[in-house]
């Protein structure tokens, strides 16, 4: 399985709009850019594909940016990964009616575990990660 780098991406700016969740402020499209090299064009059309999925919703003007629309406890790390690639889903057409349902039950153990991390989880592990102690 490959995580596409738009993937990472979307992780990262909503791990971004979680840790900021409780600030009820929006965060912009260069604050996030500019803290997690993310090349800002590219970062707009990822933000779009979250916003269609409905995960963020854009607030306009100078003070403008996304919020979350629901907390990061309810947000899983599945369907960020939908909002980007598309269905969770497996596409074989050469295999066997055995192979196929056994793939099958792969993608529902993944989609499964993918489901119950959430972008809640997500933030906390990688702010401990990112924390410096003197």
């Amino acid at each position: 399985m490959n995580i596409s780098g738009k993937c990472d991406y979307a992780c990262r700016a909503m791990v971004e709009l979680a840790t900021n969740f409780s600030k009820n402020v929006p965060v912009s499209t260069r604050h996030i850019s500019d803290h997690h090299d993310i090349p800002n064009k590219y970062l707009t059309h990822i933000l779009l594909q979250l916003k269609r999925a409905e995960l963020i919703r854009s607030i306009r003007g100078a003070q403008g940016g996304y919020l979350l629309t629901r907390h990061p406890s309810n947000i899983t790390l599945l369907e960020i990964i939908e909002a980007i690639e598309g269905p969770f889903t497996i596409s074989l057409t050469n295999a066997s009616k055995d192979w196929h349902i056994f793939w099958e039950k792969v993608i529902k153990i993944l989609g499964s575990e993918l489901s119950n991390i959430t972008l809640e989880s997500i933030a906390e592990s990688i702010t401990k990660s990112t924390m410096f102690y003197i």
